[in-house]
């Protein structure tokens, strides 16, 4: 044991197979473990530096230290030696590279995501060394976030919208560990409150669907159909505003889906592949559409033929490959037309206020209590996993287990009354 300065003491050093260790105590009951195991791909000595505390002595201190040694090594063993930099630098200076590493995300998705970044994350934890971030942390980080004012009704941001932020970082942590930047995700078993909440209000009943049908039929044809097609398909509005006339088969009474509409203000309109494989999918609608859509079918060919050459995919372009819902010169629709014009419509006419994606949720609770199997409408949403459809939807589901027991209380009921009628079930195998 040698002294260095004042503060620091050599516990001790050694090497083996070119790496490089020491120990040093650098104050009361801290202790810093220094690793170097080679070079970084630019040249650079790849060194790392871990301190931790303990008020163990002795031998109790030595078996301590060696043990903290051993899983320290482990931990940089681990690291992926083309990462260090990123370890040892900011979160921020992290989600700048990991935004261009996922080269896969819609442009929507990924405007969406540098807006979380930048309202909220980077505000708390964007200085942060991202190695040195903790569990803890990120417990803090979320509930700062739950309490931060918002521009709506409560000045709160709702369930749903905590949960993006929660989604985004896990996503963020995830990735860091699969590359071996870091070594734990912090955002294993931070709580997150259910967003389930939001929907329970965000759909129509009967009564409110009769209500909109008949105020419906005095609009222009385009906008009944994009509420139509939505409330009767549960397709999302990006799926319905990148449809093309050659995903329609009105033999058949299907929409084919393979692909949607994307806008952001950096690259403008974007027709991209779907959410995911499971999202390509076939839809049926019902038979009562196919005047409307014909009808507005016509009206896009004379449009076609007024425009000629101020068509904007060109007179000649295939009409299969126009698109069903267009712009005045045949440009595809803006994804947040339909949505900009329901909102209108219903503040209009006085209906419950739901959002346009609610006339997705309304087909589904309807499905639901309807008793479509759960699997059949989980395939129609384009949800990846039942699961997702499940918890959705559980205010419906509730609502259909009630009438489930509802329906054995009438039957046992009536089998019991005279205490000698017996109720008689066909069975079904």
């Amino acid at each position: 044991m040698s002294q260095t300065n004042e503060k620091s003491i050599y516990i001790y050093s050694k090497e083996k197979g070119g790496i490089k260790l020491s120990i040093t105590k650098v104050g009361e009951n801290k202790y810093r473990i220094f690793i170097s195991d080679g070079f970084n791909l630019d040249g650079t000595r790849r060194r790392f530096t871990k301190t931790i505390t303990t008020d163990l002595k002795g031998k109790d201190l030595k078996k301590f230290l060696t043990l903290k040694e051993i899983e320290f090594e482990n931990e940089i063993k681990n690291k992926d030696p083309k990462f260090a930099k990123l370890s040892k630098g900011t979160f921020e200076q992290y989600s700048i590279w990991w935004l261009n590493y996922k080269s896969d995300l819609a442009p929507k998705t990924k405007e969406e995501y540098q807006k979380l970044l930048n309202t909220r994350i980077l505000k708390y934890i964007g200085k942060k060394t991202l190695e040195k971030i903790t569990n803890s942390d990120m417990i803090e980080l979320m509930q700062l976030i739950e309490d931060s004012p918002a521009k709506t009704k409560t000045g709160k941001l709702s369930p749903n919208s905590i949960k993006h932020y929660h989604t985004l970082l896990k996503i963020m942590f995830n990735d860091a560990v699969k590359l071996k930047i870091i070594s734990e995700n912090p955002m294993d078993n931070v709580p997150i409150k259910s967003s389930k909440a939001k929907l329970k209000d965000n759909y129509y009943d009967l009564e409110d669907i009769k209500q909109l049908l008949t105020l419906l039929k005095q609009e222009p044809i385009k906008y009944q159909l994009t509420t139509l097609i939505a409330i009767t398909t549960g397709i999302r509005l990006g799926e319905l505003t990148g449809l093309q006339w050659k995903h329609i088969n009105y033999e058949k009474l299907e929409i084919k889906i393979e692909q949607a509409n994307s806008y952001t203000k950096e690259t403008g309109i974007v027709i991209k592949d779907t959410k995911n494989t499971h999202s390509e999918r076939i839809v049926a609608f019902p038979k009562f559409l196919v005047p409307l859509l014909q009808e507005h079918e016509k009206n896009e060919l004379l449009k076609k033929e007024l425009l000629d050459d101020n068509w904007f995919y060109g007179k000649d372009n295939d009409h299969l490959d126009d698109f069903v819902f267009t712009q005045q010169d045949g440009r595809v629709m803006f994804p947040s037309t339909p949505s900009k014009w329901f909102n209108k419509f219903i503040k209009k006419h006085g209906l419950k206020h739901i959002t346009f994606h609610g006339l997705r949720h309304t087909n589904t609770t309807v499905l639901i209590n309807k008793n479509i199997d759960i699997v059949s409408i989980s395939k129609s949403l384009g949800h990846s996993k039942t699961s997702t459809t499940t918890d959705y939807y559980a205010h419906a589901l509730e609502s259909v287990e009630r009438k489930m027991a509802d329906t054995f209380d009438e039957i046992l009921e009536s089998g019991t009354q005279s205490g000698t009628q017996k109720p008689k079930l066909k069975v079904i195998k």
